[in-house]
């Protein structure tokens, strides 16, 4: 995704937890080839993606040269839907923040996000995945910290 245009439109997909090495490396696989051969209307997507730590994919697409369509974007969304449905995994969550914590990540509900609030273990400054992002600039390293994000009024109750 490096060198693409900032202005990509950019979707953002994240696990509860880490795929094994073998469930990672069939999603890559799947992905290198849905994102070759993606397209809208007959023609071609600059698309790229990102998979980050075996747990969250970013997928990209530069409307500058071609406008992803509503049927593209659903060809990305069932691609994802049957990859989760094979693993008993769920793309589609979106009311999970991704904490940074130490090496890796953890994931929180809305409630357990409070939880580790209350106990200290999430601050406002702790890193979470920016899940929200619209376009490529927006992402910046993926990370902002918890106040910035959509979850930030779980900071104050």
């Amino acid at each position: 995704m490096h060198g693409m245009n900032p202005s990509s439109r950019m979707w953002f997909y994240g696990l509860t937890q880490p795929l094994s090495e073998a469930q990672s490396e069939e999603l890559v696989q799947l992905m290198d080839e849905f994102v070759s051969q993606w397209k809208a209307h007959g023609a071609q997507l600059a698309a790229a993606y990102q998979w980050i730590n075996h747990q969250f994919l970013f997928i990209a697409v530069d409307e500058g040269q071609q406008q992803a369509t509503g049927c593209s974007i659903d060809k990305s969304v069932h691609l994802l839907q049957e990859f989760g449905a094979k693993h008993s995994v769920d793309f589609f969550n979106r009311m999970l923040v991704h904490a940074q914590t130490g090496e890796g990540f953890s994931s929180y509900s809305t409630a357990t996000l409070k939880a580790a609030i209350a106990e200290g273990l999430v601050d406002e400054n702790t890193p979470v995945m920016h899940t929200t992002a619209a376009t490529l600039g927006e992402i910046g390293s993926g990370l902002i910290p918890l106040k910035e994000s959509w979850a930030a009024r779980f900071l104050y109750h």
